[in-house]
């Protein structure tokens, strides 16, 4: 505790150092717009800053246009200048300014009321060449907008300018007195001269080069006249270098007044005189010797108008000659000519032609040499004499065509594209061989498949791969017939509940786990041949499986792989089987679900491609429609089929493009699923392509 003496002391050094001090008095700042000293007075209204330089008055200087005083008014318009000589100003009426800066100018102005030029508030419309200002809106006649287009005086029009403008340019006047006359004025430019002259560049020109007259007055009339150069001087009539020329020559006029009408003028030479119509020689010619009309107007039709027509074309195999049509194609079993005669049997026009008898013989006995030769019009088999003999080796001639009869000789002996079974003309002909794996009667099924091997000793136990029509025929009692599965002439298969080994490729429960090998795919899961040994006709080795044997597909090339069964039936070319050509499904490149949605029967599902219809081709063959056939021209033989493009417009929205397919070349609206090459990510379909050892492919 404080002893009391020294809390007294405390205290009242306490109060000594808490005394009142003086505030320094605050002193006005000039200019800042606050009452800084708070004596009621701002800025220059306080008595300390009145000799402030920010106080100081500035006067305006009237005629710099400067607003010397910073009041926002400008020379005359601030009020320090209302007294000044210089700003002090009256109207002067007529000389188009607003002296007094009142907004009115010259008569608009009242202080103009009454003054010369200024009228009594009347129209200025029909008044425009009084020089008055006569309804005072400070502009006087053409200056005055009613005016625009309005006379002005004689031969004088308003422009929109506001000046006078020439009006008539034929009068020999200067009208608008801005001492130009007519032609020379530029108002006139386009504006006609007189009657067939125009004024342009500031002169008289000839504008009608038809009438006789020298329109612009300088001494040349018409086609004579320069300004005439490829005008038309009439009807059917040119100005040409200074002279008329006649280009109507069909109209059977006198068009350049030279007494030469349409081809008999020499300026009509090698010009069209009419359809089929051309001159020469100063007279019309024939040109058109097959449309049946008389071209040329004397009396003389195609072939008939000789000299015109010899020598020209009067239809396919026909010429004009000496005044008459003559057969020159003396092979095509055509009347070219229309004389009721064909070919070799028109003579004398088909004398000594390819193709005709020289001399004339027997056509009997000469049915394959592809001659007429007892000119008849009508060659070999064509000809009746030959019905029943021979056309050549292996070849007959039945009901005037040519018939194949050797159909295992492997020659098209007929010549009409197919050879031995493929050719209908050798159906249902030989005997069939049972076990050689070739359609020896050419009734499209082979071996097995054909009924006429139906209880053939040959035709039990038979092994995977082999022709067959039913199961009991089959070593592993299933027997994939063309009739419902499509596979030409059936095959035998076994094994439905048969496993492969994924490392090692081999095959159990399969009827010979060597020469057969367990595929599920597209057909189903079960044991088919494998390509030891080849594949049969309609079949094509195929790898589904590096670590696997490959094994036989079918793959019909043609409609001889596969039976007889109606018009629509055959080799349907996006399957490759033997059904329906056309079973109306999605085609290549659709989008699907199942196998079963697509023509091709194969519905290839991956990441992000939303299903593709894809199909297999046989390595350098064909896919359906615009299809391409992508392969690697190693291994095996099959390919892939894509839906073909030229632009990315033609495929499915992205990620589908137009690009070259995964293996091989050509363009194909594809995004790549994984396990597809791939260049760049947007080649696949999730957009992932990656480095993989020394390749690159979708993931």
């Amino acid at each position: 505790m404080f002893p009391r003496a020294l809390l007294l002391i405390f205290l009242v050094v306490l109060g000594a150092c808490s005394a009142p001090v003086t505030p320094k008095p605050k002193q006005e700042v000039c200019g800042n717009g606050v009452d800084d000293n708070d004596d009621g007075k701002t800025d220059c209204a306080d008595p300390t800053c009145f000799s402030s330089p920010v106080c100081e008055r500035i006067i305006e200087d009237c005629r710099n246009t400067i607003d010397d005083n910073r009041d926002g008014k400008v020379d005359c318009d601030d009020l320090d200048c209302l007294a000044d000589p210089f700003c002090i100003k009256v109207e002067t009426c007529g000389n188009g300014v607003d002296d007094n800066r009142n907004g009115k100018v010259d008569c608009a102005d009242l202080e103009c009321a009454g003054m010369m030029g200024c009228g009594d508030g009347g129209p200025e419309l029909g008044n425009c060449d009084d020089t008055l200002d006569n309804d005072n809106s400070g502009f006087a006649d053409c200056k005055d907008r009613t005016c625009l287009g309005q006379a002005c005086g004689a031969g004088c029009a308003c422009t929109d300018g506001g000046t006078k403008g020439e009006a008539d340019c034929t009068d020999n006047l200067d009208n608008d007195n801005d001492t130009k006359t007519d032609c020379a004025d530029s108002d006139c430019t386009g504006l006609g001269c007189g009657v067939g002259c125009l004024c342009t560049n500031a002169t008289k020109t000839e504008a009608n080069c038809a009438d006789g007259l020298d329109n612009d007055g300088d001494t040349k009339i018409d086609c004579m006249d320069s300004d005439c150069m490829t005008a038309m001087c009439g009807a059917g009539c040119v100005c040409n270098g200074g002279l008329k020329k006649e280009v109507n020559c069909t109209d059977g006029v006198d068009n350049d007044g030279d007494t030469a009408i349409d081809c008999a003028d020499t300026e009509c030479v090698a010009v069209s005189c009419g359809a089929g119509c051309t001159c020469e020689s100063l007279k019309k010619k024939e040109t058109n010797c097959t449309d049946g009309v008389d071209n040329d107007g004397d009396t003389k039709i195609d072939c008939l108008d000789n000299p015109d027509c010899d020598g020209t074309s009067c239809g396919a195999g026909c010429t004009c000659s000496g005044g008459a049509k003559r057969e020159v194609l003396c092979g095509d079993g055509i009347d070219n000519d229309n004389d009721g005669t064909k070919d070799c049997a028109d003579m004398p026009d088909c004398t000594g032609a390819a193709g005709c008898g020289n001399p004339a013989g027997p056509e009997a006995g000469n049915c394959g040499d592809n001659i007429d030769n007892d000119n008849d019009g009508f060659r070999d088999c064509q000809d009746s004499d030959c019905n029943g003999g021979s056309c050549g080796v292996g070849c007959v001639c039945q009901a005037s065509i040519k018939k194949e009869t050797a159909c295992t000789d492997g020659l098209d002996n007929d010549g009409d594209g197919l050879k031995d079974c493929a050719d209908l003309d050798c159906f249902a002909t030989g005997v069939e061989n049972c076990s050689d794996g070739i359609d020896n009667n050419c009734d499209r099924q082979v071996d097995c498949a054909d009924a006429a091997c139906s209880g053939n000793a040959a035709c039990v136990s038979l092994a995977d791969g082999k022709p067959c029509s039913a199961g009991a025929q089959c070593v592993g009692a299933i027997c994939r017939t063309e009739a419902t599965t499509g596979w030409p002439s059936g095959a035998c298969v076994s094994g439905t509940g048969c496993t492969r080994d994924v490392d090692t490729g081999v095959s159990t429960g399969c009827s010979n786990n060597t020469t057969s090998t367990c595929v599920t795919d597209q057909f189903g899961k079960f044991c088919r041949k494998t390509c030891a040994g080849g594949c049969r006709q309609g079949y094509a080795c195929h790898d589904d499986d590096i670590d696997a044997p490959d094994s036989c597909v079918p793959l019909c090339d043609s409609d001889a792989d596969c039976g007889i069964a109606g018009s629509n039936y055959g080799c349907n070319p996006w399957s490759k089987l033997c059904e329906a050509k056309d079973k109306g499904k999605p085609k290549l490149g659709s989008a699907c679900s199942n196998n079963t949605d697509c023509e091709t029967g194969y519905c290839l599902k991956g990441s992000g491609n939303g299903g593709y219809c894809q199909g297999l081709c046989r390595k350098g063959g064909t896919c359906g429609g615009d299809g391409v056939c992508g392969y690697v021209n190693v291994g095996d033989q099959t390919g892939l089929c894509y839906d073909g493009c030229t632009t990315a417009a033609m495929c499915r929205p992205a990620p589908y493009t137009c690009r070259a397919p995964p293996e091989g070349t050509g363009q194909v609206c594809y995004c790549g699923v994984s396990g597809d090459r791939c260049a760049t990510s947007a080649d696949c379909c999730n957009g992932s392509c990656l480095n993989v050892i020394f390749d690159k492919l979708c993931f």
